[in-house]
């Protein structure tokens, strides 16, 4: 009997030497934060993100040139007025001369040439 106690006691310092080991690694890892999502990343180290999924990988590209094609278009409906707004006010320009000069010709012009 004595060869096991030898043994046992070997067994039994061993399995408490790795309990207090497990224990003090355990007792030195921080707490996990609730919102993993929102933790820091320590200094000096650098956040790999994970492969996006290829369906939100489409949603954004076509989020992209759909903003992108809005603001096109956006600008092209600008420059577009603008240039009517323009044409317009020639137009009305062009209507006020014509009309002053018509009012000119016809003050100037005798009465009665205007009765034959």
């Amino acid at each position: 009997m004595t060869t096991n106690t030898p043994i046992r006691f070997l067994q039994a310092a061993t399995a408490m030497a790795a309990g207090l080991l497990c224990a003090a690694a355990f007792a030195q890892t921080p707490a996990v934060p609730a919102d993993s999502g929102n933790a820091a990343v320590p200094a000096g180290m650098t956040q790999i993100e994970p492969p996006k999924d290829p369906l939100v990988q489409r949603r954004d590209a076509n989020k992209q040139a759909s903003d992108e094609y809005k603001a096109k278009k956006k600008a092209a409906k600008t420059e577009y007025k603008q240039d009517v707004k323009s044409a317009k006010q020639q137009k009305s320009a062009e209507k006020k001369a014509n009309n002053d000069t018509m009012k000119q010709g016809m003050s100037a012009a005798p009465v009665d040439a205007q009765k034959n």
